[in-house]
C-alpha cells in the first residue's frame, strides 16, 4: 500500500471568535459549511471559553460575539540547511480568516 502523497494538513474551516483580551482567535468548532458565507452557524445557548495562549488565558462568555471562519494553512516548509519547527512535524501552522 503507497500512502505516499497522503497529506496530513488539516484545512479543514473552524468557528472562532477572538479573546477579548489578547485578540488572538479562539478556535471552538469546525465549520460544517466548509467557509461558506451564506450559512450562519446555530446560535449557542451558552459559550464560554477560555483563551488558549499560555500568557492570556482570559475566560468569558462570547455566547454574544461575533463568530469568524478561520482555516489553518500549513506552515511553510524550511529549506535546505534551514531549520524550522514545522518542517521537523510540529504541528503549528499559519491561521487564515475569511
Amino acid at each position: 500500500m503507497n500512502i505516499s502523497n497522503w497529506s496530513r494538513v488539516d484545512t479543514r474551516w473552524y468557528l472562532a471568535v477572538c479573546c477579548e483580551k489578547c485578540r488572538v482567535p479562539i478556535l471552538f468548532a469546525i465549520d460544517r459549511s466548509d467557509g461558506a458565507a451564506d450559512r450562519q452557524p446555530p446560535p449557542a445557548d451558552k459559550l464560554v471559553l477560555t483563551c488558549t495562549l499560555d500568557k492570556c488565558r482570559h475566560k468569558a462568555d462570547y455566547t454574544a460575539a461575533a463568530i469568524l471562519r478561520f482555516q489553518k494553512q500549513p506552515a511553510k516548509r524550511a529549506k535546505t540547511g534551514e531549520t524550522n519547527k514545522a518542517a521537523k512535524g510540529d504541528n503549528n501552522a499559519e491561521i487564515r480568516a475569511w
